[in-house]
C-alpha cells in the first residue's frame, strides 16, 4: 500500500508513513537545534521516507551564506535523525570557524 506524503509543516514532509505527534515533535525539535546553528535567515527543509522497512532523511539547509546538505538512512527514525543532525553540525561548525576567522 503506497502512502501519500505527508506534510506537517512547511519544512518537514513524511513519505510512506504517517509520524505520531510525538514523532513530529521530536523532529521538530532536532530541526529547531539545527536552526540555532545555523546563518541567519536560513530556510531549513526536511524529508523523511519509508521504503521496505528503511528510513531516508534528507536535510537541506539554505542561506545567503551558503547551502548545507544531509542523507541518511537508518532502521529506526531516530537513529537516522541524529546522524542528520551530526552531519549538519559538523558542516556548520565549519562554516563558523571559517567565517569566525575571516572577520566576517
Amino acid at each position: 500500500m503506497k502512502h501519500a506524503a505527508v506534510a506537517v509543516s512547511p519544512v518537514v514532509t513524511f513519505k510512506g508513513f504517517h509520524p505520531s505527534d510525538y514523532t513530529v515533535n521530536y523532529i521538530e525539535s532536532v530541526l529547531d537545534h539545527i536552526r540555532e546553528e545555523s546563518p541567519y535567515g536560513a530556510a531549513l527543509r526536511a524529508t523523511f521516507k519509508r521504503e521496505n522497512n528503511v528510513i531516508r532523511g534528507m536535510i537541506n539547509v539554505t542561506s545567503s551564506a551558503g547551502k548545507f546538505f544531509a542523507i541518511a538512512e537508518g532502521s529506526r527514525l531516530h537513529e537516522v535523525s541524529q546522524r542528520l543532525n551530526h552531519q549538519l553540525r559538523r558542516q556548520l561548525s565549519k562554516w563558523k570557524k571559517l567565517r569566525f576567522h575571516r572577520g566576517e
